[in-house]
């Protein structure tokens, strides 16, 4: 093997361990923030919960936003099944 070969395989070999580091850093930044989205999204959850249980709260106005905003299965879920 020329000098010039093994340097351009030493070469591909940092390429690839770099492209493995990348990647690493990737996921561990999606997983963050994954983390703070799903968060966020029960918070959420737990604050549209208590506004349903609360019986000066107007249901039916929610029941209209939820339509307007979503639709089909999402929308099923939303209402609970109905």
């Amino acid at each position: 093997m020329t000098p010039s070969t093994e340097r351009l395989e030493r070469l591909k070999k940092q390429e690839a361990q770099l492209k493995a580091r990348i990647q690493n850093e990737k996921a561990k930044l999606n997983k963050t923030a994954n983390k703070q989205r799903t968060g966020k999204l029960i918070a959420w959850g737990v604050a549209v919960e208590q506004l349903l249980a609360d019986d000066t709260f107007q249901a039916e106005w929610w029941k209209l936003q939820c339509q307007r905003v979503l639709t089909g299965e999402t929308l099923g879920r939303a209402l609970g099944g109905k």
